[in-house]
């Protein structure tokens, strides 16, 4: 059996595919999560891969690949969502909220359901097998017109990655490990945007029946699927890389390691824990590493050091995260509702309305507004999203 060097390309990519979504999903180090949703991305893109690089050998082999779902599009922006999500912030999780994401999977399935009803009618006598070619084109224009909703769906959960990614600190405010963290995401981002664009080239003579036909003739599907090939390669190498690597800062001291004593380690964040919520320091909003660290008795830059290198976040992220959660306390309280959200948010530490925004956004993925909506709780006086 002869394959075609395009084929050949597309099925190295599936088998290179299925290999590192197994060493991500089985990868100890870094976020599980985060590993495990790259896996699952990637291994998707091996299964797309895989459908149209497998040589037909025979009818049992057409049949199969067109009642086997191996064509899975609608999760993926909603996977390149949550994973970076679970990137930036190492406490999310997935849960009854994010479910919904992922039900427009069934558009994906249609075509073989198709299939499998014909299939199962002939064997019980309510088709004839002669209407097989008729569904046969059913089924192929029902997989030509689904291609849009997958399209615009990845489209849009790229769209809100990039909100996502454009609201968080700024550099200046991020560790070595944050700012490669972020450079790798949008690197990520940008890379799914590129292959937006050539899929959107192909797929507006693809959509016209009149120009379907001698499009795949002289092209067939390797303009769309030789890029996923190299997704494959780049996303898999790179996220998998991306999960194990130690980042170094320029002055060549480990960001990710244990350059400090493990006591000292724990003395610190001990501390810290005591500050933030037995003390509750935090509702300071002139609280600075300087101040905290007078407050300790311990040295601001063995804290940014304990911050940056065992806790992966810079001192303002990590106080943020403490009056974020007070604010979510006290609008989960009754007698918080005469008051207004910037007067809760500045209660809780936060010295302005703007940061209070950013950082609610960028912890909750929600406004403010949107968060209440989402408890049920209408009551408070809200002037802003």
């Amino acid at each position: 059996m002869t394959i075609a060097p395009l084929d050949l390309i597309l099925l190295l990519g599936s088998g290179q595919g299925f290999i590192l979504a197994i060493l991500l999903w089985t990868n100890r180090k870094g976020n599980r999560l985060s590993n495990r949703l790259l896996a699952v991305l990637i291994g998707l893109l091996a299964l797309m891969s895989l459908a149209v690089g497998i040589p037909v050998v025979n009818r049992w082999m057409s049949l199969a690949l067109d009642l086997l779902p191996l064509v899975i599009a609608m999760p993926l922006g909603p996977l390149i969502f949550f994973y970076t999500r679970s990137v930036l912030d190492p406490a999310f999780r997935l849960g009854p909220a994010e479910r919904p994401h992922f039900y427009p999977v069934i558009i994906d399935l249609g075509s073989q359901l198709m299939g499998w009803v014909f299939v199962l009618g002939a064997i019980v006598g309510l088709f004839s097998p002669k209407d097989g070619p008729a569904w046969g084109d059913v089924m192929d224009e029902y997989e030509a017109y689904a291609d849009i909703p997958r399209w615009i769906s990845l489209t849009v959960y790229l769209v809100l990655t990039r909100r996502l990614l454009a609201r968080q600190p700024s550099a200046a405010e991020l560790s070595e490990a944050g700012r490669q963290r972020r450079r790798w995401l949008r690197q990520f981002v940008h890379a799914f945007l590129i292959f937006q664009a050539i899929w959107l080239a192909f797929m507006v003579p693809y959509i016209v029946p009149g120009l379907r036909a001698p499009l795949l003739d002289r092209l067939g599907w390797y303009p769309i699927y030789i890029p996923i090939a190299v997704l494959i390669y780049w996303l898999g190498l790179r996220g998998y890389l991306q999960s194990r690597v130690e980042v170094a800062d320029p002055a060549g001291r480990k960001v990710v390691g244990t350059n400090l004593p493990a006591e000292a380690v724990a003395s610190v964040v001990n501390g810290l824990t005591r500050a933030m919520e037995t003390e509750r320091l935090f509702l300071d909003p002139l609280l600075s590493v300087d101040k905290l660290g007078k407050h300790l008795q311990l040295s601001p830059k063995l804290i940014s050091a304990v911050l940056n290198q065992h806790l992966l976040t810079n001192f303002n992220s990590y106080v943020n995260r403490y009056r974020i959660e007070a604010v979510k306390q006290r609008l989960s309280d009754p007698a918080s509702d005469y008051l207004t959200l910037t007067g809760i948010a500045l209660e809780c530490g936060f010295n302005s309305q703007a940061t209070f925004q950013r950082t609610f956004r960028q912890l909750t993925g929600l406004s403010p507004k949107e968060y209440l909506s989402q408890t049920g709780k209408t009551a408070l006086k809200s002037g802003f999203e």
